[in-house]
């Protein structure tokens, strides 16, 4: 019989006469049956329990202690008469036990039952029968050989046969695979959720590769076999200040040319083309298995596209362009660092030649370009082609600025302020970073003692010169020489991986504590900070990484890491500061994760020396409010510097 024979069976409600007469027995027996029930006075309508034909008579523990038996479960019985504490057979072997073997006790219960999940435990098992209820609970069980299994517990609150308060019964079975299973799905949802989507590392402005970044890409490319690095050198064509006066066109413009110029350079440069921002008004294109000729007569149309229209950069703007080329054959051992630079070399070649580009056949050596790293810096410092900005800190408690932090800004030819972030990096390669940061330390000493009294500063120190013998010896000339209140100063120490000698580090930090000084670590949290740093040194700022701010509103991750980490400090009487504040939503964030100070474009942007950030001081009050002084030095990091240099003004090198 196959299944359409079944179901025509099934569709056919003819019965047979022996069916008929089945049933009619069956009726006659059921009415028998009820009348006889009537007669005898039965209440046919009330609940019927189906009762275990094994358990009959028993009371409602016993037949819960058979049911967890038959679906081989543990059970463990308290009884309040008695106070008597008894589990099965199959609860011991949970327990890690053989059966028979241990004393059933509380104390051993309570013993097995992980430290952390015992307050639980009790609390459950107290609910239960203050609220007569029933209740569910997963715990940890250390079994006596040391290995944590995971048990699920059904508690439930017993009568026994004239309904009165009997005891507690607890069904218990063995859920670790179970547990475990579940823990891992939320990790894997956790880290779906807070794990970014691409590595790290675009400019916020232009949205491409950072130097680092672009650096590690050509490093990729060169796995890969020969290819040609472009960087594209711009710079505005006449008179370059805002409409304050300020050199360099202000921040604004500037953003604003970068923008506009990624723009010309994506637009030209191919799919297969790697774009990075290797410096200020600075710009990489990377060309993998490209030949020499593609590379220039792509060099060509970005140049030649720059300099042929004008840009509204708040005003219309001509724009001068350079480009350096440089050939690797791949895998010959020079990093991408390495190639920018000779990039770097090559435009500045074209500029002082008057070409519009210059291509080197192959990277240059390494002695030859650490020469030139050396030269280039040393010169800037010969020439005294630097300049100081400073930019506000806010006081999150007080809602007031406070505190400013002093900036180091490099001069171009024309007098254009830039960052000094590409210089300082140069110098850190060749071990010539300690001069610059001298003369951050003499100018910002010079700057606080003839400012007001009323004025804040800031600065940054490399990590290299931290370790210098000599520095902390001439700190302390200054401020004598000055009459500095050395208590206005904070050093913020950047790239503590460049130190060079941890124990003269180590005397330098606890000399400016001697001093009355103070310290902070600058982009905390990325980098190369080890977190013994801050028991090892005696640190009172922490500043985080610009990159666990920005965007900080709609990161999960950040947020979780920022608060992570001033908890952490605020447990260890370290204040923290965030940089990259620019809204209002971010700031708040803040000031509730217990951040104490905040600095970025919202609360000032850096301006020279000697002009007040308006708009910080028409927002946030004026500083001048505060009855105690305070600033911290930042000095820059360990970059390309000269040795033999010429100090200006009146000082000089020791």
């Amino acid at each position: 019989m196959n299944l359409d024979d079944v179901l025509a069976l099934a569709s056919d409600r003819t019965l047979s006469e022996l069916e008929r007469a089945r049933a009619r027995r069956a009726t006659r027996r059921v009415r028998q049956e009820y009348q006889r029930a009537t007669s005898e006075g039965r209440d046919l309508t009330g609940d019927v329990e189906v009762r275990d034909p094994l358990t009959a008579g028993t009371d409602e523990a016993a037949r819960i202690v058979r049911a967890a038996q038959l679906a081989k479960h543990g059970t463990v019985t308290w009884v309040r008469a008695s106070g008597e504490l008894t589990w099965s057979d199959e609860m011991a072997l949970i327990l890690g036990y053989p059966p028979g073997t241990v004393r059933h006790t509380l104390a051993t219960l309570a013993r097995l039952v992980h430290p952390d999940d015992v307050d639980g435990v009790r609390a459950a098992v107290e609910s239960v029968w203050r609220d007569r209820t029933v209740r569910e609970a997963t715990c940890r069980v250390i079994r006596p050989d040391r290995v944590t299994r995971y048990v699920h517990c059904h508690l439930e609150y017993v009568v026994d046969p004239e309904d009165r308060p009997h005891g507690i019964v607890g069904t218990a079975r063995d859920v670790t695979e179970v547990e475990l299973a579940r823990q891992e799905q939320t990790r894997l949802a956790r880290r779906r959720e807070t794990v970014h989507p691409e590595l790290a590392g675009r400019d916020p402005v232009t949205g491409l590769f950072h130097r680092a970044r672009f650096a590690d890409e050509i490093d990729t490319a060169q796995r890969g076999g020969p290819g040609v690095l472009l960087v594209v050198a711009v710079e505005p064509v006449g008179p370059d200040a805002d409409a304050d006066g300020e050199p360099g066109g202000g921040p604004d413009e500037q953003e604003r040319l970068a923008v506009a110029v990624a723009q010309v350079v994506r637009r030209v440069a191919r799919r297969s083309d790697v774009c990075g921002l290797t410096a200020p008004n600075e710009f990489g294109v990377l060309m993998p298995r490209t030949t020499p000729s593609s590379a220039t007569a792509l060099a060509e149309s970005i140049i030649d596209g720059i300099r042929s229209q004008p840009f509204v950069l708040g005003r219309t703007r001509l724009l001068d362009a350079w480009g350096g080329l440089v050939r690797y054959q791949g895998r010959d051992g020079s990093r991408g660092v390495d190639l920018v630079v000779d990039a770097e070399t090559a435009w500045r070649r074209a500029r002082a030649t008057g070409v519009a580009r210059v291509a080197l056949d192959q990277p240059a050596a390494e002695e030859e370009r650490r020469e030139l790293c050396r030269h280039r810096v040393r010169a800037t410092v010969a020439e005294n082609r630097f300049t100081l900005y400073t930019q506000p800190i806010l006081d999150l408690r007080l809602n007031q600025v406070t505190r400013q932090e002093i900036l180091l800004r490099v001069l171009d030819d024309a007098g254009r302020a830039h960052s000094a972030s590409t210089l300082l990096g140069d110098a850190e390669r060749v071990d010539e970073v300690l001069p610059i940061d001298r003369w951050v330390v003499d100018r910002t000493i010079e700057l606080v003692a003839r400012g007001s009294g009323t004025s804040h500063y800031q600065v940054n120190l490399s990590g290299r010169s931290l370790g210098d013998p000599h520095l902390l010896e001439r700190l302390q000339l200054r401020l004598q020489q000055y009459d500095v209140d050395p208590g206005q100063l904070t050093f913020e120490v950047t790239e503590t991986a460049r130190i060079g000698n941890l124990t003269e580090a180590h005397n330098f930090a606890h000399g400016i504590r001697e001093l009355g000084c103070q310290l902070a670590l600058d982009d905390f949290g990325s980098g190369h900070v080890p977190f013994t740093f801050l028991t090892c040194f005696p640190v009172d700022l922490v500043k985080l990484d610009g990159e666990f701010v920005t965007g900080i509103e709609h990161s999960v991750a950040n947020q979780r890491i920022v608060r992570s980490i001033v908890e952490l400090c605020g447990s260890l009487g370290i204040r923290t500061a965030a940089e990259h504040v620019e809204d209002e939503g971010t700031m708040n964030l803040l000031r509730d994760f217990g951040v104490d100070f905040a600095q970025g474009y919202l609360v000032g942007r850096p301006k020279p020396v000697g002009r007040p950030s308006g708009d910080a001081v028409a927002r946030f009050g004026q500083p001048t409010r505060l009855p105690l002084r305070r600033m911290i030095v930042n000095l820059p990091p360990n970059d390309c510097l000269p040795s033999p240099f010429a100090w200006p003004g009146a000082l000089s090198p020791e």
